[in-house]
């Protein structure tokens, strides 16, 4: 008796797969995150993403991508940073509640976010890592935070800079103006700063704030 080849039609493959990376659990050892992210500021309806674009890639435990998995940037416990109410990038939500924002991942688990946000007059400089990302609820690492609109408002300007300068004079390492994330405050950080003004990429500051959250 002859055996009979079994063909299996590619949509029910790509069912497969789909239900396979549904139930794929994220691997922090085996996912990639940056080690630092920038906030940064907006022209009219689309984010900065020239100078703010960070990338993710999601793994499970076998190192295989991770496809439409939930990944959210949260700056929930970065005492002094606020960020946008409106994501600015397609494809992106925001979830105030964490003060997260939320993207997907494709087929190969990979994604591409940027997070529009600013400062808090008065507020603590900040240092250390306080930024978190996750994946379809699993934590994947903490990181640092900077961010470019230091006072929230206007846009990039003189008092951003202002303040960027008291910071470089303090003599110690704020975080929020530490931007390439190396952990001092040098002429890069004012050479990215320069840049994002320049572009007008940055010209505008979010229209409105996640309201403040408790730290989790």
């Amino acid at each position: 008796m002859s055996r009979r080849s079994l063909t299996i039609p590619c949509t029910v493959v790509v069912a497969l797969l789909a239900v396979r990376g549904a139930h794929a659990v994220p691997s922090p050892s085996n996912s990639t995150i940056p080690q630092h992210v920038l906030l940064v500021g907006r022209l009219d309806a689309l984010a900065d993403t020239t100078e703010g674009a960070f990338s993710v890639v999601v793994r499970d435990l076998t190192n295989a991508p991770v496809a439409n998995s939930t990944v959210e940037f949260r700056i929930l416990n970065c005492p002094g940073a606020r960020l946008s109410s409106d994501s600015y990038v397609p494809g992106s939500t925001i979830r105030c509640a964490t003060v997260g924002v939320l993207q997907a991942t494709d087929s190969h688990g990979e994604v591409r976010m940027t997070a529009v946000g600013g400062g808090t007059p008065g507020s603590p400089a900040g240092a250390g890592p306080c930024a978190q990302v996750f994946a379809s609820g699993v934590l994947l690492g903490t990181i640092t935070l900077s961010y470019l609109d230091l006072d929230g408002s206007g846009g990039l300007g003189t008092n951003d800079l202002a303040l960027w300068l008291t910071d470089f004079g303090s003599g110690e390492f704020p975080g929020r103006s530490d931007y390439d994330g190396d952990g001092i405050l040098g002429a890069n950080d004012l050479s990215i700063w320069l840049s994002a003004w320049g572009s007008g990429r940055s010209f505008q500051s979010a229209a409105t704030y996640c309201p403040p959250a408790r730290p989790r």
